[in-house]
């Protein structure tokens, strides 16, 4: 019900998102797992997790992308690429959102995502940061009235902190951004001295506004801010009486400054928002367009060797590093790809892959595992294993992945598991219409066969009856036994061949096992000859349901397979004994046995095995024949080696359901 309810909840989904129909529309739950830099998101993710497991719902890890996520500091790019790493190994939808703040990009999210439930952190901040800057929990559990909001309280942030207080040049921006702005202001005063006869003193105000908005917007709202300080300070010294001078001696003029200055922050500040806006939708543009360029080298590739080598080669071309794609193997990781094709990995590197493979976390350089590798090591992972490992090395040494490029590097190796998973579904799907095909024409071979050699044997039954009246005996008995000995073999192609066609018609009936097991032994008297039968079946044993034709061939199969291969003069012993829900019928017979390991092995059409005393003259045909009759009767059939001495076991294991009970007896 609850998968029906899943299949119903993704339809309805597609339906929503086609109609553009607002609201969420649950037929099922759908979490959503907020994502930052902070300490403690992983926490996050694991909630999100045992939510999602417990309600069995899907779930995505989302981070929103704003214009302050440029400048975090490496170690938290590192922390949130690891958290959303963790993500995906737990099987969560991976995404990035590009938002202006982290509020609009959630809640735009959960709308078009449809969340049911969303989980986000909290962390311990001061009641004056709250006011400054207000609450996102807050305001997000107000502006989503429709969803389950779950709030996990998290680490106080600290580095961001302290990291804003000290400053960094990244945060700052850098010398020669103010170096410019610098000389924007000194050449619009420049302007402004030689238009100065010209213009009046608001007109020449007004020229400072240009370096400010080019400022804001080539350079970010610090060199804006910076712009309009310097602008407003060269205004004041040079135009304003009395000039050479920052005294202002009329009242109006202060006026002027606090207005140019005033609307140059506010210009400044629009400037970088546009200019913010333009940075995210850029990068934004920039991974689109390399995942689709990624996706659209992977859909022209057909093999998983071609394939294995277009994914080495496109994330080598978009991270210019160098690439090396291994599987596993029973001898250990196999490289598949590499570009450069002459890479080559060292023991440290092997081990680095190993832990991969098995553990489907990263390894190497930049990861916790295995540093002293000069490669790093990436699971590609579908929902339940992991396909293969992609290593990435720089020839300098230095990380492979930059902290800001992880995102999108996720993003592909998601895209190249799914594009492995399914290279190998279509060789599976290939394999098995082969498959299918050449059985087909085998059991078209096996009919054709059967039908051709079931005519010339008729007549030769037929003369040798005859011949019966005028030649001696022993040639007789000779020319009948050989025909009835090719008449099975034929007979055994036919029936293997109804059994692989499924074209058995069952007539179940009650019958006794001594009267089956007298019958079959009569039959094959020829090739039980010089083999004594030790019957062990107690007179009290139930009736069996069976088809009594079909339960004869198996029982002459069986004999027929123990009186070829048992050791001449020895005895075959036929034993049939109650046991708890079942009844079990065994043939024994004493010679080299089994191979340990390949007991199953024997039941498959055609196969004689090395090594044992089943490697003989036959067709192969017999006890694939007893165990396909076996199975359309409902029967188990096994073979083993026997314990008390040497030889093998095949044993017939009739269910309950099968046994007549007293009452139906009567």
């Amino acid at each position: 019900m609850r998968r029906a309810a899943q299949a119903v909840d993704a339809q309805m989904l597609d339906y929503v998102r086609t109609h553009a129909l607002a609201g969420n529309w649950a037929a099922g739950e759908r979490i959503v797992v907020a994502v930052s830099e902070l300490p403690g998101a992983d926490g996050l993710v694991r909630a999100g997790k045992r939510i999602a497991d417990t309600v069995r719902a899907p779930w995505t890890a989302v981070h929103i992308e704003t214009p302050r996520t440029r400048n975090l500091h490496e170690d938290e790019r590192k922390r949130l690429a690891a958290t959303m790493n963790l993500a995906s190994q737990l099987g969560a939808i991976v995404t990035t959102v590009p938002a202006m703040s982290v509020l609009d990009g959630l809640t735009a999210f959960a709308t078009e995502a449809r969340a049911t439930q969303l989980v986000v952190g909290k962390s311990a901040r001061s009641r004056l940061f709250e006011l400054r800057h207000g609450s996102v929990v807050d305001r997000l559990v107000r502006e989503t009235p429709g969803i389950a909001v779950h709030v996990l309280p998290m680490e106080q942030p600290t580095t961001p902190q302290r990291r804003a207080r000290n400053g960094t040049a990244g945060s700052w921006g850098r010398r020669s951004d103010y170096l410019w702005t610098s000389l924007m202001v000194a050449a619009v005063t420049g302007l402004g001295t030689g238009l100065s006869h010209v213009l009046n003193l608001a007109n020449v105000a007004l020229l400072y506004l240009l370096p400010v908005m080019v400022a804001a917007s080539l350079f970010g709202l610090r060199a804006g801010l910076f712009a309009g300080i310097a602008s407003s300070l060269a205004y004041n010294f040079f135009f304003l009486p009395p000039t050479g001078t920052l005294t202002i001696s009329n009242p109006e003029n202060v006026v002027t400054i606090i207005v140019l200055l005033g609307v140059a922050f506010v210009t400044s500040q629009f400037a970088a928002r546009v200019r913010a806006q333009a940075d995210l939708a850029s990068s934004s543009a920039r991974a689109n367009a390399a995942l689709a360029g990624f996706l659209g080298q992977l859909t022209q590739t057909s093999g998983e060797e071609e394939l294995a080598q277009a994914i080495c080669g496109e994330i080598g071309r978009i991270f210019d590093v160098r690439t090396v794609l291994l599987t596993a193997s029973p001898d250990g990781p196999q490289v598949r790809a590499a570009n450069p094709a002459e890479d080559r990995l060292d023991t440290i590197d092997l081990a680095a892959v190993s832990w991969v493979l098995e553990r489907g976390a990263p390894a190497g350089r930049g990861s916790d595992t295995l540093t002293a590798s000069d490669w790093l090591f990436y699971p590609l992972r579908n929902a339940s294993e992991t396909l293969a490992a992609i290593g990435m090395s720089r020839d300098d040494g230095s990380e492979p992945v930059k902290s800001d490029q992880l995102s999108l590097l996720m993003n592909l190796l998601d895209q190249a598991a799914l594009a492995i998973e399914r290279a190998r579904l279509t060789e599976e799907m290939q394999g098995m219409a082969q498959l299918k095909e050449r059985d087909r024409l085998r059991a078209a071979l096996l009919s054709s066969v059967s039908h051709d050699l079931r005519t010339p044997l008729t007549a030769i039954l037929a003369a040798a009856a005859e011949l019966r009246r005028d030649a001696s005996p022993d040639l007789i008995d000779g020319i009948e036994a050989e025909a009835q000995r090719l008449n099975r073999f034929v007979a055994n192609l036919l029936d293997m061949a109804r059994v692989e066609a499924g074209a058995l018609k069952l007539h179940v009936e009650p019958i006794d096992l001594a009267d089956a097991i007298a019958s079959a032994v009569h039959d094959t008297r020829r090739a039980l000859d010089g083999h004594a039968i030790e019957l062990g079946v107690a007179p009290d044993l139930p009736l069996v349901r069976v088809d009594p034709q079909l339960f004869h061939h198996i029982l002459i199969n069986l004999l027929d397979n123990a009186g070829r291969y048992a050791d001449p003069g020895t005895p075959i012993a036929i034993r049939a004994e109650r046991a708890p829900g079942s009844l079990a019928l065994s043939v024994l017979d004493h010679g080299p046995g089994l191979p340990p390991g390949h007991e199953p092995d024997v039941f498959e059409t055609f196969t004689r095995i090395e090594g044992s005393d089943r490697k003989q003259s036959g067709t192969g045909l017999g006890l694939a024949i007893v165990k396909g009759f076996a199975g359309a009767l409902g029967l188990e059939v096994e073979a083993a080696n026997r314990g008390d001495q040497a030889g093998a076991r095949f044993t017939i294991r009739f269910p309950e359901a099968t046994l007549v009970r007293g009452m139906d007896e009567q």
